[in-house]
């Protein structure tokens, strides 16, 4: 918005965490109406038949067509702003002000299947591919996403995903997202960051998408949709899609504040979890949301940790036993994990034998199965200790 003083002393007289904000509706309005703000600014000097509440009006139901209803009233509000700002307020009948208000959604969101992200991801170059697979790999809401720099992404890349990029400050409700890298998303994520050093965008601070407003970001879900040939009848795609099916897959796995942690909304202060309690979790939804079949090695070891972990517990070890022998003996990673528990549980088999044998009793015996072996092993005597978030059960006779 070059040589346009309403605009920029408007738009300059607002908190940095706001600005982008209503920049992005302000350029909206400026698209819709063809002028600059000191053009706006002379018209409604001269407006004596209430021109521009029409205008307001018609801008607010052209929007809403573009984005969701609720963008839509938020712009409006946004632009009464830039008017009273200059101290030429825009006026209203009630009826007018209610319609302004009104943000209910007249159509519903399409809901995106693996299958679909694939399907788009094929026919989508590099940057639609950012945009799909990163979308859907964090759930960011747009504006948040948009923001995303060089330096929030490439700190940690060659690391095994998931990979958490650590905490996040989003701008709606002022809180940290702590997302996630997914196994899409990571060599997406690795290409982008070469072409931006080939440009020569190697700042941390550099934005990885040099998009203007948010608008774009649904535009190119569109755009890709339907050059996927996916039929969407009479839903709406835009981004908020992404945002949408991660959640959706992430609700099937974790607690409700969990979920709100990875994507960023507001919990409780209590309900904080650790980003590596986040990642197991993570692990298990990432099967259903990834196209790249490479996850069920993950989700073996991770069950296989669970099952280990439930093992050594019924053997009378508690989690801040097992932790501080993780911590002592420096392990780093998930199979490291694996090894030690196998040797705690065998340690533990021993010292639990011989306490046995000297009291003259039976230690009993572990194994991992099936939901379908259950009622077999449950009719010769054994006993459940343990379900799986995979579906097993360990069993103790």
């Amino acid at each position: 918005m070059e040589k346009d003083k309403a605009s920029e002393e408007w738009l300059n007289a607002q908190k940095k965490s706001t600005m982008f904000t209503y920049k992005s509706y302000w350029q909206y309005f400026l698209e819709f109406t063809g002028l600059t703000g000191d053009q706006i600014l002379e018209s409604r000097k001269m407006d004596k038949e209430y021109v521009w509440e029409k205008r307001l009006l018609e801008f607010k139901e052209w929007l809403g067509k573009k984005l969701s209803e609720k963008s839509a009233v938020a712009a409006a509000a946004t632009v009464r702003g830039f008017f009273s700002f200059h101290r030429l307020p825009l006026q209203f009948r009630r009826s007018e002000s209610q319609r302004l208000k009104e943000g209910k959604r007249k159509s519903e969101d399409y809901r995106f299947s693996v299958e679909d992200l694939k399907r788009m991801c094929d026919v989508a170059d590099l940057t639609e591919k950012y945009v799909i697979s990163v979308g859907k790999s964090f759930g960011l809401r747009a504006g948040d996403f948009l923001a995303l720099t060089r330096g929030d992404l490439e700190a940690y890349i060659d690391r095994e995903v998931p990979i958490s990029i650590g905490e996040y400050y989003t701008k709606k409700e002022g809180v940290k997202a702590y997302p996630f890298i997914d196994i899409d998303a990571q060599p997406v994520i690795k290409l982008m960051l070469e072409r931006m050093s080939r440009e020569g965008r190697t700042k941390a601070t550099d934005r990885v998408l040099t998009y203007k407003n948010e608008i774009e970001l649904s535009r190119v879900i569109q755009r890709v949709t339907e050059r996927a040939g996916i039929n969407i009848g009479n839903k709406t795609v835009r981004f908020h899609c992404l945002r949408k099916f991660l959640i959706d897959h992430l609700s099937s796995y974790m607690s409700e504040s969990k979920w709100k942690q990875i994507v960023g909304k507001t919990i409780s202060e209590g309900a904080y979890v650790s980003p590596d309690t986040l990642r197991e979790d993570y692990t298990r939804a990432m099967a259903e949301t990834s196209f790249t079949r490479r996850v069920s090695e993950d989700i073996e070891k991770i069950a296989k940790k669970e099952a280990l972990m439930a093992i050594a517990k019924s053997m009378g070890m508690t989690d801040v036993e097992i932790k501080d022998t993780f911590r002592l003996r420096r392990v780093a990673h998930i199979e490291e994990e694996i090894e030690e528990l196998e040797k705690l549980v065998t340690e533990k088999r021993k010292e639990n034998s011989q306490e046995t044998m000297r009291n003259g009793g039976d230690c009993g015996d572990f194994k991992q199965i099936g939901e379908g072996e259950l009622l077999d092993y449950l009719k010769a005597g054994w006993s459940i200790v343990h379900r799986l978030a995979s579906g097993e059960v360990i069993v103790k006779r």
